[in-house]
């Protein structure tokens, strides 16, 4: 009989400390978990939670996109067994990009040692002034609002035929999905960049910019639209190619092939080109690293970067340029890359270039002079800065400050 009583009372003991165990376990319920977002502005994240135990601790933890800093929030409330804590996170103009997506969770704890975190949360943060339609092909997804199918379909084709082109002449594909943002004005497209002043934004128009490794924005109903998608399609295909912490890779190398996959030269900047030839005022491959911070070789600059890239592929082919740019994505020096693929360094790059294009060797007609800056031109607008006449040195302080569309 005593061993009936012992068992029961083993059993409820048991049955206490079990109870207690679930008890902990699920002391923290979560009574709602939103969010809510204003373009631009702000996102609030909001929760609301109970338990059988005070409530004195709440932590927010939010990313946005691959980036590896993961943000923590500590959102004021009430201590209490059911609270409500809302976090506001303000943004700055173009701070997020759209097509971004934010992943976020909570965790709450209480006076009695409970702790719940949620479940990840993962939503995209559009530009929410529109209504966007979507259409996708192949890596490439296209967003758009106020206009028809047709004008999605063009946009998306052109896009997918410049991606064909950079891996048919180029020899390098796009490793994963790429968003493009396309936006009917210049004005609606202004919201979602970063500020740049009101002088700057009143007289430049930018037509197209790298926001994310991954995303593009467009003004899609410029003149220049489908040569925009090509020029940054491009800057996202070598960027994820040579993504690597330590170094970036040449400006030569990443507008030449930028502007290679345009199409044919612009006329400014084919202008140039034979005027520096003519003048033997061309820039050294080892000056051509950086973008310029001279208004009057702005042209050349492009000329010269598109020539570069011309004269490497018709003379050793895309799979050496396929090399370099795997070469590149080790961190490599300029010099080191391009000995280790090629067998010389930007040096013999220049001069043999030089040669291919009649130009005399760099030193024997005496020191290379200046070029006079051009008469003042009203800028006619822009596609990524690549050929903007008549570009003053504040633009281009503020272009390379910012590297607007250059990656």
């Amino acid at each position: 009989m005593r061993s009936k009583f012992a068992l029961l009372a083993l059993g409820l003991v048991l049955f206490a400390m079990v109870s207690s165990l679930v008890l902990a376990q699920e002391g923290i319920t979560v009574t709602a978990n939103t969010y809510r977002y204003s373009f631009s502005k702000e996102i609030v994240f909001r929760l609301m939670a109970e338990s059988s135990s005070e409530i004195n601790a709440i932590t927010l933890t939010y990313r946005v996109g691959d980036e590896p800093v993961t943000n923590r929030a500590y959102p004021e409330f009430n201590p209490a067994q059911k609270v409500e804590a809302e976090y506001v996170w303000r943004l700055q103009r173009g701070e997020i990009p759209p097509g971004s997506d934010i992943e976020y969770s909570w965790r709450i704890e209480d006076v009695a040692g409970n702790a719940l975190e949620t479940e990840l949360i993962t939503f995209t943060y559009m530009d929410d002034r529109f209504t966007w339609q979507s259409l996708a092909e192949g890596k490439v997804i296209l967003y758009w609002y106020d206009a028809d199918q047709t004008f999605g379909r063009r946009l998306l084709s052109s896009a997918v035929e410049s991606l064909a082109r950079l891996e048919e002449n180029v020899g390098v594909e796009l490793e994963k999905p790429v968003k493009v943002i396309v936006y009917q004005s210049k004005a609606d497209m202004q919201e979602a960049l970063i500020s740049r002043g009101t002088i700057f934004e009143e007289q430049i128009i930018t037509l197209g910019t790298v926001v994310a490794p991954d995303t593009v924005l467009l003004h899609g109903t410029h003149r220049d639209a489908d040569r925009t998608i090509a020029h940054e399609l491009t800057h996202v295909v070598v960027g994820l190619a040579t993504e690597n912490p330590y170094s970036e890779i040449p400006a030569w190398l990443n507008e030449g092939l930028a502007m290679y996959n345009e199409g044919e030269l612009r006329g400014s900047n084919a202008e140039a080109l034979e005027e520096g030839i003519r003048e033997n005022t061309l820039i050294s491959v080892r000056s051509l690293t950086a973008l310029t911070g001279k208004p009057a070789e702005v042209n050349l600059f492009y000329g010269q970067v598109y020539s570069l890239i011309d004269f490497l592929l018709k003379t050793y082919g895309k799979e050496k340029m396929s090399e370099l740019l795997k070469v590149f994505k080790q961190g490599r020096l300029p010099d080191d890359a391009l000995m280790e693929v090629y067998g010389f360094d930007q040096d013999e790059l220049d001069a043999q270039w030089r040669e291919s294009i009649g130009a005399p060797p760099r030193g024997e007609v005496g020191e290379r002079v200046t070029p006079k800056p051009p008469e003042a031109k009203k800028p006619a607008g822009g596609i990524c800065w690549g050929a903007l006449p008549g570009l003053t040195l504040a633009i281009l302080s503020l272009l390379l400050k910012f590297r607007l569309g250059f990656h």
